[in-house]
């Protein structure tokens, strides 16, 4: 059964974390990805002794296959490597990849400016579903706006947080720059959203749930909206740094959402451009 731990699960859990939090700063970022651990970690019965049996348990009550099973994996072995047990679970990995999440249901960009106009702007709710459709943004990422970058035009809008007890900024482009004159995006004095939560999770969980009192189920389609519309005006790496992700994985989650429709659309824009490539005279 491998070795067993001196001490209960409670006893390393609070361990781990009191680890965890000193070789890190705390910061949304890092809380938030404690909380992610935490998700996994509270599914161990922290009356129990840790070792191989109760940490197997808990990867076997995950979906096969799933994202939740692979995360139960690499924090249990975390756990275990730090608890000194011998526990290796890569073969319960699965084979879950971007590429294998179930395709949303994106709305079209038609849809998202119907989407819009029904959304109040009482509380700055319709304000913040506009920087999220035009910008691509991560739920919780319009708590992170330096909303000085976006007062003139064109709006290129500056994210600035704390990730790895470093300053992470990066600059997006407003997809399409129509939207942030239309919806006056630039206009930092109209109402913002007034919510709070110690992490970034947190704050992702109040815009969930303020747009699902407006019938709008999932906000992070309008992310996915953007990378999609983003393949019509930029090229596919500056996309990928924009959404802070990495070329690979970009491709894997948003080539295959391409149609013949997008193509169509991606030719004749290239054919359109007075300095496209000529044939030899």
């Amino acid at each position: 059964n491998g070795s067993a731990a001196v001490g209960s699960v409670d006893y390393w859990l609070n361990k781990f974390e009191e680890d965890y939090f000193a070789k890190r700063a705390r910061t949304p970022k890092s809380e938030t990805t404690w909380k992610d651990y935490s998700r996994i970690f509270k599914k161990l019965d922290r009356a129990a002794d840790l070792n191989e049996d109760s940490l197997m348990k808990v990867v076997l009550s995950t979906p096969p296959d799933s994202r939740t099973r692979q995360k139960a994996c690499i924090y249990l072995k975390s756990l275990a490597q730090f608890a000194k047990i011998d526990f290796d679970p890569s073969d319960y990995k699965g084979n879950y990849s971007p590429e294998s999440v179930e395709l949303r249901d994106i709305p079209s960009d038609a849809e998202i400016q119907q989407w819009r106009e029904r959304i109040p702007n009482s509380h700055g709710w319709q304000y913040a579903f506009g920087l999220m459709a035009a910008y691509g943004l991560r739920n919780y990422e319009i708590f992170h706006i330096d909303f000085d970058s976006i007062k003139t035009a064109p709006g290129h809008l500056r994210i600035v947080e704390s990730k790895r007890n470093k300053k992470s900024e990066r600059i997006i482009w407003c997809l399409y720059p129509e939207w942030w004159e239309q919806w006056e995006l630039g206009n930092i004095s109209q109402p913002f959203p007034q919510v709070t939560g110690k992490t970034n999770s947190d704050l992702g969980d109040r815009v969930l749930k303020a747009f699902l009192r407006y019938g709008f189920s999932r906000p992070y389609n309008l992310r996915h909206a953007w990378a999609i519309r983003a393949i019509n005006f930029i090229p596919l790496e500056m996309a990928a740094r924009m959404m802070d992700h990495s070329v690979r994985v970009h491709s894997q989650i948003y080539q295959r959402w391409l149609n013949q429709e997008h193509y169509q659309k991606m030719y004749e824009i290239m054919m359109s451009r007075s300095d496209r490539p000529l044939p030899p005279q």
